[in-house]
Order: C-alpha cells, then structure tokens, then sequence
C-alpha cells in the first residue's frame, strides 16, 4: 500500500538587511504559515526549517523575506496515532506467504 500523509518541504528562508535587526516578529509569523523551525542564524539572516510544499510560496510574501530556497522534498508517511496521519492503519499491506 502506498502511504502519502504529505508533501515537505526543507527550505532556507533568507532575510533582507532590515530584516535582520529584528527577526522574531517574523520568525513568529513564519511559524503561524506552518513552518518547523531547526534552526535561525540572526548573525546571517537565515531560517532553516520545514513545510508543508504547497506552503512554499506563502514563505515569500513575509515581509523582510528576501529569498526562501528549497532544498529538499519529500513524502512523509507518518505513525498510526500521530495527529497528521491522514491514511490510517495499513490495513491492505499484502503478508508473506509463510504466514
């Protein structure tokens, strides 16, 4: 059975020089468009985190974005019992014959 809970995104948020003298009311925006934040570089200007990819373009619109670049997507199939499982239990997964 193929599993498809969703599509993510890992991005690079950059900031524009304003940007960067204050970071956290956009880094609290960020979160709100969903974005998981791994890690923010002040010094550099840089959001690292992941998204939902058909949020991707919402990245852009922040004000003091300057640039979001993807980096890697993927699917994501997550556990039976985790609030983003969209597919539920396996249920039609084929078993081996030996059982």
């Amino acid at each position: 059975m193929n599993h498809h809970d969703a599509e993510i995104t890992d991005v690079l948020v950059v900031m524009d020089d304003d940007a960067q003298k204050s970071m956290d009311p956009i880094v609290a925006r960020l979160k709100e468009l969903g974005l998981e934040i791994v890690e923010v570089n002040a010094e550099e200007g840089v959001i690292e985190g992941s998204i939902d990819s058909s949020k991707v373009a919402q990245l852009k619109t922040v004000p003091g974005v300057s640039y979001v670049r993807s980096v890697f997507t993927y699917t994501a199939d997550y556990p039976v019992g985790d609030p983003r499982d969209l597919d539920g239990p396996a249920g039609n997964i084929e078993e081996d014959e030996d059982e």
